[in-house]
């Protein structure tokens, strides 16, 4: 019995959903919504795929999404809550190029495109940001970490947008995996108004990638990131 303490809000949406990639199923636990953009930012910046030419949505049916792989790829069968990313040892780090430089100015201003009128009804979801010199480029929820992320590098990838001259905004903290994810795709900044990782410095620094934390008020030097 749900007992109510007061006015209740819209609770936020969790589900079930498989990406079935040629014959590897991956479940996730997340928000059942864009989840084209999600099968493709999943594959590519868990590195099971390179880019988005190997890869085909062949069918959408229900919480099941089944992708053609094109060429060679990785397999592991995983499930996640979207919150821990895949670990894969003795991976090699990829280094990476900014094609764009941001000032912590913009890049400040920039988390006001964190507020959105899904958190504001539910309390429930992260958001994740693609952010160009010309304002929004992708703006994804969900109430695993990894999977907004994924959404919005997904839809990142399908509009065609160089990864090189954006950077990823979180509404929540910046992880190991969500460094890694930015360097598989190509992401050369990543900021977040909550806090930073050891081990997601860690990567920073092997692949030279800049963060911005702004909870803990630390910034990973990069290409990215112009100095002041």
């Amino acid at each position: 019995m749900i007992r109510k303490l007061g006015k209740t809000l819209e609770l936020a949406k969790e589900s079930r959903v498989t990406i079935i990639a040629g014959r590897t199923p991956y479940h996730l636990m997340c928000t059942p919504e864009n989840l084209i953009e999600l099968a493709v930012g999943f594959i590519i910046s868990e590195g099971i795929a390179k880019s988005v030419d190997e890869i085909e949505i062949s069918k959408v049916e229900d919480n099941l999404i089944y992708v053609k792989m094109n060429g060679e790829h990785s397999s592991t069968t995983i499930t996640s809550s979207g919150c821990i990313g895949v670990f894969r040892e003795r991976e090699e780090i990829p280094k990476v190029k900014a094609g764009e430089k941001f000032t912590l100015e913009e890049v400040e201003n920039a988390l006001q495109y964190l507020e959105t009128e899904e958190y504001r009804r539910t309390r429930g979801y992260h958001t994740a940001v693609i952010v160009s010199k010309n304002g929004i480029v992708s703006r994804m929820h969900d109430v695993g970490r990894h999977n907004a992320v994924d959404k919005a590098i997904g839809s990142l990838l399908l509009k065609g947008v160089e990864p090189g001259k954006v950077f990823l905004l979180l509404s929540g903290r910046i992880s190991r995996g969500m460094v890694m994810k930015c360097a598989r795709v190509g992401i050369p900044l990543i900021a977040s108004k909550a806090a930073i990782l050891d081990s997601a410095i860690e990567v920073c620094e092997k692949s030279g990638i800049a963060a911005v934390s702004f909870a803990t008020n630390i910034a990973v030097e990069g290409e990215a990131l112009e100095h002041d």
